[in-house]
C-alpha cells in the first residue's frame, strides 16, 4: 500500500487550452515519465542522467537537420512542479508511428472485406458467422463500428430456450472481423483505418506507446558491457534517470473530468471505456465482459478473467454435490445414533471434532472420485475455451513471434538463418548451466522449508514430552504457542529470502522472451507456495495419527495428539477437516483486508480531511462508484470547455496518487486461486463444503479485482498473451497429485468407517486400485475431448485461406511514396 501523494501545483502555470488533438491523445493511453527537474548536486551521475534524458527526448521527438525538423512521430509535453522538483513528461505518438510499430510487432488487425476492392474480387463468404449463447455474431471488431447484419441473419439462427436463458447472462455483444497481420502497404484492407480513434483500441494504443519507449535505444552502438543490449526506458529507470513511469487511465471522450457529466439528451455521446467496463463488471450474476477487459487491459489480464469465470461457473457442480454429501453425512450420523446434545460431558473441542465426523461417511470415496474427474473436466474445458479466445483475439502465433525482452543480452553475434541479419544470441550451454544452478539452489531452499516445518513439529513433540515449560497443565498450551510463533517466523523469513532469490535467479538465467521469463519465475514461486500451504495438511493426513498412537522414532513418550479418541485410538480425520476449513476461510482474508478495508479507510480519511479543511460537509465519504452524490443523474451538466494545462496536471496527479500495483497483476491472483484449487483437489473430499467456499470467494473477489484495477490502482501496462502460460500445467500437476492424495485418504477413510480393510496390505490395494481407475478415466476424458473445438479448427483453416486470397487478388490502391510507409526517421533505434 503506497501512501497518498499530496498534490502540489506550481504557482505559475499558464492556464492555456490544449489543442483538441493533443488533449485527445494525452487522455487515451499516454505515458507519463517522472524525473527530477534538477538532479541532486551530490549525485555523481547527474550529468550522465541529464545527457540520457535529453538524448531520449530527441529519440522520441526528433532533431534538427539543417533548417528542418526530422520528426520521429513522438510528442512530449513537460510540466514542471517546482515545489516538488518534479518534471512530468507526457509522451504520446502519432498514428503513423503507432501503425509502423503495429506492423513491426506483426499485430493482427480486423480486415474490411467490404472495402472498395469489390466483393467480386474476393472468393469467399462475406462474413463468417459465429454464435455465442444464442446471439448471432459476425466476426467484426469491437474497436470499429459494427455494420448492420440483420439482413444476413436467417430465421434458422433464432436461439432456442437454453440459448435465450444463457444470453441473459451475456455482457459482451462485440463481434470480430476476420483479421491478418497489419501491413502499411495494404492498409486500405483493414477496417476502421480511416478513424484512428477507433482503429487503435485503448489497450493497443497504450501497449504500442510503452513498447516504443522500452525499445527506444539511447546507446550509439550495441554492446554487452553492462549486460543490456537495448538501453531504452527500462534501462533509464534502472539508472535513475526516471523515478516513475505510468500509463494514464482513459478519460471520457468529451475530455471532462470524471465528476463532470454531459446531459443525457445531448446529441454527442460521451464515451468512457472505464465507466462502461465497470457498469458491465458490477453485474455480479452475469458473465465477465471479456472483450471490454481485453480492449482496456490487454489479452494477458483478459485471459485471467476468462479463466476465473470458467473456474467459478464449473465450481457449481461440485458445490451442489458437496452440499448433498454434507446433508447425507448428517443423516448418516443421526441414523447411527449421533446426538447434537450440547449438554454432554464432552469438552468443546471434543464436540467440534465429533461433529466433523459427519464428513467421514460412505459417500466420501465417491465424492473424491467426482472431484478428481471434475478437475480433468475443468482443465479440458479451459483448453477449449482458451483456444477459442486465442483464435478470436488473434494471438495464436504470439509466442512464435514474441520479441526479445529489453533485458535480454547476448554474448555473441550470429546470422539469423531466416532473415540473414546479424543478431545477438546467448550460448545454449551457458543458459542450461545457469538453469541447472538455479534449480539446484531452489531445491535446496525447498528442502530447508520442509526441514523447518519438520523441525517445528519435532520441537513441539519433544517439548510436550520433556515438559520444557514446566510440569503443569499449561505446558501443552505454551508449547503450541511457541511452536506456532517459530513456524510463522520461519515461514515469513524464508518466504522473504526465497522470493528475492527466485527473482534474482530468473533475471540471471537471461530468458529471451517475457513469456519464458514469467513461466520460469512462476515455477520457482509456486514451489514454495505449494510446500508452505500443503505441508501441514499432508502431515496431519498421513503422519500425525501414526505418531500420536505409536510415538516418534519409536519413543512412546514422544507423541503428538489428534485431540479425538475412538476406542482408545487417536484419529486425526476431524482435525484435518478443521484445518482445511480454517485455511479455506482464512486464506482470502489478508487480500480482502489489503484490497478493500485499507483502501476504503485511506479514502475515508482523505475525503474527511478535505471536507474538514474546506468546511464542506456535503455528500459522504463513499468511494466514487458507490456515492450517490457523484452519479451522473445527480450532477448538473457542466460545459468544461477544452482541456487546459491545469486540468491536465489534475489528471496526471489523480493517476499518480493511485496505488502502484505489481508489474504483473495476474501473478498474485493466479497464485491465490491456484492454491485454493489445490485445496479442493487434494483435500476437498474430507470437507465437501470446500467448493462452496471457493465459489463464494471467487464471486466476491472478481468484482473486488475489477473495482481495484479500474479505480484504485494505476493502469496496468497492456500485455499480450496467447494463454494462461505455465499455470495450465500447474493445474494438471495438481490434478495428478490430487488423485494420489485422495486415493490415500480414501484408504484411511474406509478403515475408519469400520471396513474389513484393517491391515496395511489391503490399504495399499485400495489406494492403488482407486488411483489406477481414476487415472484411466481421466485419460479417457482427456482423449475424447479435443483441446481445440472442431468449429474453431475449421474457421482457422478457412480464415487463413480467405486472407491469403484477399491479399493475393485484392487490388491495392496507389499511394504516394511518402504515404507508402511511415517515415524511416521514425525508427526508434536510430542513432543521434
Amino acid at each position: 500500500m503506497t501512501s497518498l501523494v499530496k498534490i502540489v501545483k506550481p504557482a505559475l502555470v499558464e492556464d492555456e487550452p490544449l489543442p483538441d488533438a493533443i488533449a485527445r491523445r494525452v487522455t487515451q493511453g499516454a505515458c507519463v515519465l517522472v524525473s527530477p527537474i534538477k538532479y541532486d548536486t551530490d549525485d555523481e551521475d547527474r550529468e550522465e542522467k541529464e545527457t540520457f534524458r535529453m538524448k531520449f527526448r530527441r529519440k522520441i521527438v526528433g532533431k534538427m537537420r539543417g533548417d528542418q525538423v526530422v520528426t520521429r512521430g513522438g510528442h512530449v509535453k513537460d510540466i514542471d512542479l517546482e515545489e516538488e522538483n518534479l518534471r512530468l513528461t507526457v509522451v504520446w505518438f502519432d498514428d503513423d508511428k503507432l501503425s509502423a510499430e503495429l506492423e513491426q510487432c506483426q499485430y493482427s488487425m480486423p480486415l474490411d472485406i467490404d472495402s472498395s476492392y469489390g466483393e467480386e474480387n474476393i472468393p469467399m463468404e462475406k462474413k463468417e458467422k459465429v454464435k455465442v449463447y444464442g446471439i448471432p455474431h459476425s466476426r467484426v471488431g469491437p474497436e470499429v463500428k459494427v455494420k448492420d447484419t440483420s439482413e444476413e441473419i436467417e430465421d434458422d439462427d433464432n436461439p432456442g430456450l437454453i440459448d435465450r436463458v444463457m444470453g441473459f447472462f451475456e455482457t459482451d455483444q462485440e463481434v470480430d472481423y476476420i483479421s491478418a497481420p497489419f501491413r502499411w502497404d495494404k492498409k486500405e484492407l483493414f477496417a476502421g483505418i480511416e478513424d484512428p480513434d477507433t482503429f487503435f483500441r485503448s489497450s493497443l494504443r497504450s501497449f504500442l506507446t510503452h513498447h516504443i519507449l522500452i525499445r527506444t535505444d539511447v546507446s550509439k552502438k550495441k554492446d554487452t558491457q553492462d549486460g543490456i543490449n537495448i538501453r531504452g526506458l527500462n534501462y533509464l529507470k534502472l539508472k535513475g534517470v526516471y523515478t516513475d513511469v505510468f500509463i494514464l487511465h482513459d478519460r471520457p471522450s468529451t475530455l471532462h473530468r470524471r465528476k463532470a457529466f454531459k446531459e443525457k439528451d445531448e446529441d454527442e455521446k460521451v464515451v468512457d471505456p472505464r465507466k462502461e467496463l465497470w457498469d458491465s463488471w458490477r453485474e455480479w450474476y452475469k458473465f465477465q465482459p471479456l472483450w471490454k477487459i481485453r480492449n482496456y487491459f490487454g489479452e494477458k489480464i483478459a485471459f485471467y478473467f476468462a479463466w476465473i469465470e470458467l473456474y467459478t461457473w464449473t465450481l457449481i457442480y461440485p458445490t451442489i454435490i458437496g452440499i448433498l454429501v454434507f446433508i447425507y453425512g448428517l443423516w448418516y450420523r443421526v441414523e447411527g445414533g449421533y446426538s447434537f446434545d450440547l449438554e454432554s460431558n464432552e469438552t468443546v473441542s471434543e464436540q467440534i471434532y465429533d461433529f466433523f465426523t459427519v464428513f467421514n461417511n460412505p459417500a466420501t470415496p465417491w465424492f473424491s472420485l467426482i472431484l478428481c474427474l471434475w478437475g480433468t473436466f475443468f482443465v479440458e474445458k479451459w483448453k477449449r475455451k482458451s483456444n477459442s479466445l486465442k483464435y478470436e483475439w488473434d494471438v495464436s502465433n504470439f509466442e512464435q513471434l514474441e520479441p526479445d525482452r529489453p533485458q535480454f543480452y547476448g554474448s555473441k553475434t550470429r546470422k539469423n538463418p531466416i532473415t540473414e541479419e546479424e543478431e545477438w544470441f546467448y550460448p545454449f550451454y551457458k543458459f542450461y548451466l545457469k538453469l541447472t544452478a538455479s534449480v539446484s539452489t531452489l531445491l535446496f531452499m525447498v528442502v530447508i522449508v520442509i526441514a523447518t516445518t519438520l523441525g517445528v513439529i519435532v520441537f513441539r513433540i519433544a517439548a510436550n514430552a520433556g515438559k520444557y515449560f514446566g510440569d503443569t497443565e499449561n505446558n501443552s498450551l505454551y508449547t503450541s504457542v511457541v511452536s506456532s510463533v517459530i513456524n510463522a517466523a520461519g515461514i515469513m523469513l524464508l518466504g522473504f529470502v526465497y522470493e528475492r532469490i527466485a527473482y534474482f535467479l530468473t533475471d540471471w538465467e537471461n530468458h529471451r522472451t517475457q513469456t519464458v521469463y514469467d513461466d520460469s519465475l512462476i515455477m520457482k514461486l509456486f514451489a514454495f507456495q505449494f510446500v508452505n500451504n500443503y505441508a501441514s495438511l499432508i502431515y496431519i493426513a498421513f503422519f500425525k495419527e501414526n505418531i500420536a498412537n505409536n510415538g516418534l522414532f519409536g519413543r512412546e513418550d514422544w507423541t503428538d495428539t489428534c485431540d479425538y479418541t475412538v476406542n482408545g485410538k487417536q484419529l486425526c480425520y476431524p482435525m484435518l477437516v478443521l484445518q482445511v476449513a480454517v485455511l479455506l476461510c482464512m486464506k482470502p482474508m489478508p487480500k480482502f483486508f489489503k484490497d478493500v478495508v485499507l483502501p476504503f479507510l485511506f479514502h475515508f480519511l482523505n475525503v474527511f480531511k478535505t471536507r474538514f479543511r474546506s468546511g464542506d460537509k456535503a455528500c459522504c465519504c463513499c468511494p466514487p462508484c458507490c456515492c450517490a452524490c457523484v452519479r451522473p443523474e445527480n450532477i448538473e451538466a457542466v460545459d468544461a470547455g477544452p482541456l487546459k494545462t491545469k486540468e491536465l496536471i489534475d489528471i496526471i496527479e489523480e493517476d499518480r496518487k493511485l496505488i502502484a500495483g505489481d508489474n504483473d497483476f495476474t501473478l498474485s491472483e493466479y497464485t491465490e486461486k491456484t492454491i485454493m484449487y489445490g485445496m479442493i483437489m487434494l483435500f476437498g473430499a474430507v470437507f465437501p463444503l470446500a467448493p462452496l467456499i471457493a465459489l463464494i470467494c471467487n464471486l466476491v473477489d472478481v468484482r473486488i479485482d475489477g473495482y481495484r484495477i479500474l479505480w484504485k490502482n494505476r493502469r496496468y501496462i497492456a500485455q499480450r498473451a496467447e494463454d494462461i502460460g505455465i499455470w495450465q500445467y500447474i493445474l494438471e500437476f495438481l490434478n495428478m497429485i490430487g488423485v494420489i492424495v485422495n486415493s490415500l485418504i480414501i484408504a484411511h477413510t474406509l478403515v475408519n468407517n469400520g471396513s474389513v480393510l484393517d491391515n496395511i496390505a489391503n490399504r495399499w490395494v485400495v489406494a492403488f486400485g482407486f488411483e489406477h481407475v481414476c487415472f484411466l478415466v481421466k485419460f479417457v476424458i482427456s482423449y475424447i475431448i479435443p483441446d481445440v473445438p472442431s468449429d474453431v479448427q475449421f474457421k482457422m483453416r478457412k480464415e487463413q485461406f480467405q486472407v491469403n486470397q484477399l491479399f493475393e487478388k485484392g487490388p491495392v490502391k496507389k499511394t504516394s511514396s511518402a504515404a507508402a510507409s511511415p517515415h524511416p526517421e521514425n525508427g526508434a533505434n536510430m542513432d543521434v
